[in-house]
């Protein structure tokens, strides 16, 4: 899905809220949890995403589920990374 058609499904399901972000290389987002659903969808590049024990890798069209109060993190890949950040209240 292009980044319109990603904007449109996502207000349709109840998503809100939404940030993209061009992330530097090695971009590091230490441990938080959030007190809203989250979505990361992917648009270039790639990230690792860490929740308790289980990394996933993330790369271009991937997208990742991030449900209210669960700790995480992420770490950036070596060419950056464009996302969107998107909350369902």
């Amino acid at each position: 899905m292009t980044e319109s058609e990603w904007i449109v499904e996502l207000q349709n399901n109840g998503y809100n809220n939404l940030l993209f972000w061009d992330a530097i290389p090695f971009e590091r987002d230490d441990e938080h949890a959030h007190d809203r659903d989250h979505k990361m969808i992917i648009f270039s590049g790639d990230v690792e995403v860490t929740i308790g024990y289980e990394t996933v890798h993330l790369g271009a069209h991937d997208y990742f589920e991030i449900p209210r109060g669960t700790n995480h993190m992420a770490v950036v890949g070596a060419e950056g990374c464009r996302y969107l950040i998107a909350e369902r209240l």
